[in-house]
């Protein structure tokens, strides 16, 4: 019973962004509905919500969203945007490169809704293609993640390896071809159908210093959060501040605080948060899985269905893994067992509603979510079949 509450739930989420309802309404709605079907009554709902909403994993995550998009109000009106398109120019003299790279760039640091920080990298040059807002959003989505299944630094890879007792670097290289066929599809279907604007060559070392002097505030949280392990709370704001203090006379400090608190984000991340904790006050995510095993489900069906559920209810690489892996330890018999149901649980995350990096791309570049949902099936498609290739045919 309770994974049918929770296909209801997920069910009635989904079929409200299809109707356009608003994404932070649609996921808000979709806990109410999870809660009454798991028996809470008002009361609990309503204590339930205050206890998520004032949460530091909360609190803590709107600063680094707020100090991202403080940061990138701050670049915006000093002209490092600018910055960065010209350095982009130089590294990558055909533009369209630079629309797979810098988002690709940013997907090495580890960060919530890292799409955020590419977003506003890759507009100038994607406006020179006049790409649509659900493309720019694709491709901005499915750049930032190609390091996902491989990076040792993504907290799911260092996970998984404590759980089912192999080294980072193991799993890490016997994942990285998903990663470069990731990138390939990516490629194929998105960068190389565009036309070939650019001369071909650049000067590589001023596009390089100029790369560095645009994007020093993102290095800021690179040596802070990433090199030094300093909580990304830390980080996110301290990237901010050595954007913003150096040019408080030459911005609009009330612009950026708008740009960095809008009410239509905040209360998307709430509603997001308060989703998840109606998940774990339930139980109903850790009813999942074993609810899967008790139905005597082929093996495969298993390793595939429950990650894929977990990371389409949580947008979260790190929660399927966590979540699942345990419980389907005695499956993983051999290392495709394990990259099956990474590969699943990931393709989960990657349609996400609740995941983050989708979701604050839409809302960026306005693209409507259901078109970009259209959009993503073919890559993610190709993606799945060749993963699935390479982990039978080939692991």
């Amino acid at each position: 019973m309770e994974v049918l509450y929770l296909v209801l739930s997920f069910a009635v989420v989904i079929a409200l962004i299809w109707l356009k309802i608003n994404i932070g309404l649609s996921i808000f709605a979709g806990s109410l509905v999870l809660a009454f079907l798991f028996g809470m009554s008002p009361p609990e709902i309503a204590v339930a919500l205050y206890r998520s909403a004032t949460s530091w994993e909360t609190l803590r995550l709107v600063l680094i969203i707020a100090s991202i998009m403080g940061m990138t109000s701050v670049v915006s009106q000093i002209g490092y945007l600018k910055d960065m398109e010209r350095a982009a120019s130089e590294l990558f003299p055909k533009a369209k490169y630079s629309l797979a790279m810098l988002p690709a760039l940013i997907g090495l640091m580890p960060m919530p809704a890292g799409a955020l920080v590419s977003a506003p990298m890759i507009e100038p040059v994607a406006g020179r293609f006049e790409m649509d807002p659900s493309d720019k959003t694709l491709v901005n989505y499915w750049f930032r993640h190609v390091w996902e299944h491989s990076w040792p630094m993504y907290q799911a890879i260092v996970i998984a390896s404590a759980i089912v007792g192999l080294s980072i670097r193991e799993i890490s290289t016997k994942m990285f071809p998903l990663t470069v066929l990731m990138a390939l599809i990516g490629y194929l279907i998105f960068i190389r159908p565009l036309p070939d604007e650019g001369s071909g060559s650049g000067n590589r070392w001023a596009g390089f210093w100029l790369l560095l002097k645009s994007t020093y505030p993102i290095l800021v949280i690179i040596l802070i959060s990433i090199v030094l392990g300093i909580d990304m709370v830390y980080g996110a704001l301290l990237g901010f501040l050595s954007a913003l203090l150096p040019n408080i006379k030459r911005v609009n400090v009330r612009e950026v605080a708008t740009h960095a608190l809008q009410p239509k984000i905040v209360f998307l991340l709430i509603s997001i948060m308060y989703f998840k904790y109606i998940l774990e006050a339930t139980g109903a995510v850790e009813a999942l899985p074993k609810a899967m095993l008790a139905m005597n489900l082929p093996v495969i069906l298993i390793l595939m269905l429950t990650p894929f559920i977990v990371g389409l209810m949580t947008g979260i690489s790190f929660a399927y893994v966590g979540m699942t892996f345990p419980l389907l330890l005695p499956f993983f018999k051999s290392f495709d067992a394990i990259a099956l149901a990474y590969l699943s649980g990931y393709m989960g995350m990657l349609f996400s509603p609740v995941h983050l990096c989708l979701v604050f791309s839409a809302e960026y570049y306005g693209a409507e979510l259901r078109r970009v949902y259209l959009k993503l099936l073919a890559p993610a498609a190709a993606l799945f079949v060749l993963g699935l290739t390479y982990i039978f045919f080939v692991l």
